[in-house]
């Protein structure tokens, strides 16, 4: 297996926030599935005995909260909000923020695909969001921790090398001094006066 490339700096920087980004959405979008998840059951399973049907919550109209039954005449006529419809809406509109972290930090950590998968489904599948956050926001720290230390591995790599090369280059010039031999520097516009002196003589 290939190790990967150290991510660039200016990557690495931005990799905190979009995994601060990713948690926060992580939980907001989990916790409104769970509503939604209620809400469905609420709506679906005929609580009703009489009428055979569930019920929607209304906010307002009256009343802290309305459990209305879910027919059309009932919906029609019930005042306030409707939370039910409110809290599809919601869940969807965060799903699509859910994504953005997603690709976001799938993308600054040049992730296989599999694991933008396993994001993305945590958004629909409830409770799944809590425990994929815990696990990709762990991997996410690791995988930034690992990058740095590379980097700062390569960096202190490079500066020794330069140091190494700029003290030979000074051990060299040192050498050439106590032995007398001229510097190369100064051989050159020695060369160009003999040359001039040649060509005047001619």
């Amino acid at each position: 297996m290939t190790r990967q490339p150290i991510l660039p700096k200016r990557d690495r920087q931005r990799i905190p926030g979009a995994i601060r980004f990713y948690s926060i959405f992580a939980y907001i979008t989990g916790v409104f599935l769970l509503l939604l998840c209620a809400e469905m059951l609420l709506k679906y399973i005929p609580w009703n005995r009489e009428l055979g049907v569930g019920y929607e919550v209304f906010a307002g109209g009256g009343h802290l909260l309305n459990f209305v039954p879910s027919l059309p005449e009932y919906i029609d006529s019930a005042g306030g909000l409707n939370l039910s419809i409110g809290v599809l809406i919601v869940h969807g509109w965060l799903y699509v923020v859910y994504l953005i972290s997603d690709f976001r930090l799938w993308t600054l950590l040049r992730w296989p695909l599999r694991r933008f998968v396993a994001i993305a489904l945590g958004g629909i599948v409830p409770f799944l969001s809590f425990f994929v956050e815990h696990r990709m926001s762990r991997v996410a720290r690791a995988d930034l921790a690992e990058h740095n230390q590379r980097a700062e591995a390569h960096d202190a790599a490079i500066l020794a090398l330069r140091k190494q090369v700029a003290d030979d280059e000074a051990g060299a010039a040192t050498q050439a001094g106590e032995h007398g031999i001229p510097n190369a520097s100064h051989d050159a516009p020695q060369t160009t006066t003999d040359t001039d002196e040649s060509s005047e003589t001619k």
